[in-house]
């Protein structure tokens, strides 16, 4: 049972880290399309916030089933449970890459400076590999495990998975900003992009 608490304890930590909600850019779809840096960079940082809200939605939702609170017995039953809830959990979070993560950032279309084409791909590519780390971490996941111990396990790989796409994302960011000063500007005085800023410190 100490054991359960330690780990749910580690994973509700780690995906704490990415709790951030923002509101995401204006709704219009500019894919393809050139626009403004500063509009740009708030729908891109607004597409982030939003994609890490849901993020955060699936770790209240693993708070509420309560599995390290309550009484397992340990059966084959119970463990069965823990993988069916923790395969839900990665799937949203997959869909949750694709359908916000993914599709926000090529909404967002392409930033109207001379590296706007690169700073559009830097972000596509961190998306993608993200669903490609959780689709890897989701075929880990042992389909029958032997206890309840063994499920939690099962944790491990979307979770770091996930946590490494933050940091990365973080360092993607800073790259695009770096790729040009007008683009390093727009993400600076982007509020959404402060926020998130602020978030990570």
């Amino acid at each position: 049972m100490r054991t359960l608490v330690i780990v749910a304890g580690i994973v509700l930590g780690l995906v704490a880290l990415m709790s951030f909600t923002a509101a995401v850019g204006n709704g219009r779809d500019n894919t393809g399309e050139t626009v403004r840096a500063e509009r740009w960079a708030n729908d891109v940082c607004g597409t982030v916030g939003a994609w890490e809200g849901q993020l955060k939605a699936i770790r209240e939702e693993l708070r509420h089933n309560n599995w390290a609170a309550r009484r397992s017995d340990g059966s084959s039953g119970d463990s069965q449970e823990q993988v069916t809830t923790v395969h839900d959990a990665v799937n949203r979070a997959m869909r949750a890459t694709q359908e916000t993560l993914q599709e926000g950032l090529k909404r967002a279309g392409i930033p109207d400076v001379g590296s706007g084409a690169q700073a559009s791909a830097t972000l596509r590519q961190w998306a993608e590999r993200t669903e490609l780390r959780l689709r890897i971490a989701k075929a880990q996941i042992r389909q029958r495990p032997t206890s309840v111990a063994e499920a939690f396990g099962s944790l491990v790989p979307p979770i770091t998975a996930l946590a490494r796409s933050a940091v990365d994302g973080r360092a993607a960011f800073v790259r695009v900003a770096a790729l040009d000063s007008e683009l390093g500007d727009a993400v600076d005085h982007s509020g959404n992009c402060r926020r998130l800023t602020e978030k990570k410190a």
